[in-house]
């Protein structure tokens, strides 16, 4: 996959390419001089581990032939106060709306985004642990959980 990123002024970039056709803004932190003009790129992470858990969680419930009305992933990460500035530790909260989803069903579909098909997450953990906690409503009753990343062992 190819991407470029492009300077428009001091800390504010543009980026482009992918197989999406619009442009990405992106923007420093205020207290190295960004203008909140865009993304900051530890946010774009955040978005990116997400957004490819949620695509992965719903394609495993889709195969195994489950109903799912919704899923929508908050994101909490920790990061060290020295430079670098790296993700120490994520969560992942996950609410998921669906019929008849049982707690094993939730529970495979997430640890399978988690530790096999979700190449971001899965590069993710290499650096820093990354914890799913569930809800799910619609199932009977409302069903919690919490699926961990093994450690990653090179």
């Amino acid at each position: 996959m190819k991407v470029k990123v492009k300077q428009k002024e001091d800390f504010h970039f543009i980026g482009s390419g992918g197989e999406f056709p619009a442009e990405l803004v992106i923007d420093a932190a205020a207290h190295v001089g960004g203008k909140g003009r865009g993304f900051r790129p530890p946010e774009l992470l955040m978005y990116s581990i997400a957004g490819c858990m949620g695509i992965h969680t719903y394609e495993e419930l889709h195969k195994a032939g489950k109903h799912v009305e919704g899923i929508e992933i908050q994101t909490d990460g920790e990061r060290r106060e020295a430079h670098p500035k790296i993700y120490t530790k994520i969560t992942l909260k996950f609410g998921i709306k669906g019929k008849g989803l049982t707690d094993k069903d939730v529970k495979d579909a997430i640890n399978a985004a988690l530790t096999k098909t979700c190449s971001v997450a899965v590069m993710a953990n290499m650096v820093a642990p990354i914890t799913c906690e569930y809800k799910v409503e619609g199932a009977p009753g409302i069903l919690t959980g919490t699926v961990t990343a093994p450690a990653f062992r090179p």
